[in-house]
Order: structure tokens, then C-alpha cells, then sequence
């Protein structure tokens, strides 16, 4: 059994592990290729309605095999990769197994359902991580600086992120709750404070896993392959084209999504730490499941 890949990247965020052109481009494939599902995207927009269910083991498998065979540095993301799409199946199928009964529950308990399923792509992504154990410094699993500079300056004031995480909070929370407000009414606002605690774990676990699987657990093991501004480009696409199948769905939820994910990839890498990308998802969640309860009683 060979030795654990070792992390070593340099706070400049220079390349610590040279790759070769093949490999880097293996990188951005295996990522927004495959693992974001727009293959089955794609195949389900052309006819074929059972793609998201037969195509995502199938790339389970290419990953995987594709491990053995590629540059050594990109094994830990390739496995990482693997751990999160057969998760994120394995999930799609037990909810089609499922839609029966869950076509019976509140909608805030169906929410529930669905984004507490996210535990187990988690899971699974843990477990690979735990071969490699990356250090702190590349998976940011710390609460990070909530003060942290951006780089910005006006009117020669320094801009923190305090300052950018409200305003993108405010902006986020009101501007999707303004997409279903005129759908709202007094019952349905009345289920929605009524199944608050519900739908409030619901969005503290997927912000949790979103985060760790689209941002934290890619930074430990794709860091080191890369420099800082391909990592974030990285990440911010690998959510974006995820978010395709996602809540908006589509070339909206791709147009939102991604710039969002860039916001919440800065915030890592400026905090070094969580503080400020998962509030800022944990607060878009809460808007989305709010709206989306409060318009649909």
C-alpha cells in the first residue's frame, strides 16, 4: 500500500505538487465533467428520462478506475469525487423509492427529508478523507476570522468581510423571498413559522454538507494541485453546474449559483475558516425553504 499523499501547500497557494498539462486537465474534467452531473443533465434534456439514475454509477466507476490509472497527486480527488456521486445517488434512489409516502408528508417534512439525506455523501467523503488526512490549513474545518480582510478599500476605509458577509446575507435572504411574496398568504405564512425548527435543521445539515462536499473537502485534496485563483474557479463552477438540477433549476440556477459560490469561495479563502460561507448558505437555505413553504400551503 503506497503512503498517503502529503499535503503540503504553500500559503502563497502556488502549485505544491507539479502536474503535468494532462493531469491539470483531468482535474477540471473529472470535477465539471462528470462529478457535477451535467452528464445526466444533458442526457435527461435530450430524452433520456432515466439518465440521473443510470449514468451516475457509471461515472462512479470511471472515477474510480480512473485513479488507478492517472497521475498519483490526483487520486485523493478522483476518490474524493467518487465518495460524493455515489452518495448523491445513492440518495436519488432511495427518494424514487420513497416519493410514495413522502407525497403524504408536509412540505417542510419532505425538505427535511431530502437535505438531511446529505449526511451520507458526507459520510462517505469523510471516510476517503481520512486515508489522506489532509491538514486543517487546506479543508479550512475551523471557525476561521469573521474580521477578516477582503482586499477591498473605499474612500481609503478597509473593507472586511463583517461588512460583505451582511451585505450579501441582507441581499441574498430579501431577494428570494421577493420571488414568492406575492404568492404568500396568511395560511401559508402561518405553516411557515409553524415548521421552523423543521425546516431549520434541514437547512443547517445541507449547508453543512454543500459546504463540506462543493468547497472543503475539494480544497483539501485539488489545494494542492493548484494556485488560488483556479481553485476558487474550480469550486465556484463545480457548484454552479451542480446547482443545474438544484433549487432555482436550470441555466437560473447555474447564473445564480455560481456567482454565489464564488462569494463563498472567497470567504474561505480569506477567513480561512467557515465562519462566513456557511452563514451566508445556512441563510440562503432558510430564505429558500421559508419561500418555498410560505407560497406553496
Amino acid at each position: 500500500m503506497s503512503a498517503p499523499v502529503p499535503y503540503q501547500a504553500a500559503p502563497t497557494g502556488r502549485t505544491a505538487i507539479p502536474l503535468p498539462r494532462s493531469a491539470q486537465a483531468s482535474v477540471w474534467l473529472a470535477v465539471i465533467g462528470l462529478a457535477s452531473g451535467l452528464p445526466a443533465s444533458l442526457a435527461v434534456a435530450a430524452g433520456w428520462e432515466n439518465a440521473g439514475f443510470a449514468l451516475p454509477p457509471i461515472i462512479a466507476v470511471l472515477l474510480v478506475t480512473s485513479a488507478v490509472f492517472l497521475h498519483r497527486a490526483v487520486r485523493p480527488l478522483l476518490l474524493v469525487l467518487t465518495a460524493s456521486v455515489t452518495g448523491l445517488w445513492l440518495i436519488t434512489v432511495a427518494l424514487e423509492l420513497a416519493e410514495p409516502l413522502l407525497l403524504g408528508w408536509p412540505t417542510a417534512a419532505r425538505v427535511l427529508a431530502v437535505n438531511g439525506a446529505k449526511v451520507l455523501p458526507l459520510a462517505l467523503t469523510a471516510i476517503v478523507l481520512l486515508r489522506y488526512r489532509p491538514g486543517r490549513h487546506e479543508m479550512a474545518l475551523r471557525v476561521g476570522q469573521w474580521r477578516a480582510d477582503s482586499g477591498l478599500r473605499v474612500a481609503g476605509y478597509r473593507i472586511d468581510w463583517r461588512l460583505i458577509g451582511t451585505t450579501v446575507g441582507f441581499v441574498v435572504c430579501c431577494g428570494t423571498i421577493a420571488t414568492g411574496v406575492e404568492a404568500f398568504n396568511v395560511a401559508g405564512l402561518s405553516e411557515a413559522l409553524l415548521w421552523l425548527p423543521v425546516y431549520t435543521a434541514a437547512a443547517v445539515v445541507n449547508a453543512t454538507a454543500e459546504e463540506f462536499l462543493f468547497r472543503h473537502a475539494i480544497n483539501a485534496v485539488a489545494g494542492p494541485l493548484m494556485g488560488r485563483t483556479a481553485l476558487i474557479a474550480l469550486t465556484s463552477a463545480y457548484f454552479g453546474v451542480t446547482h443545474i438540477n438544484g433549487t432555482p433549476s436550470g441555466l437560473a440556477g447555474i447564473l445564480l449559483s455560481g456567482p454565489f459560490g464564488v462569494v463563498l469561495a472567497l470567504a474561505i479563502d480569506h477567513t480561512r475558516g467557515f465562519c462566513w460561507n456557511w452563514t451566508l448558505h445556512f441563510i440562503a437555505d432558510m430564505a429558500i425553504f421559508f419561500t418555498l413553504i410560505a407560497a406553496n400551503s
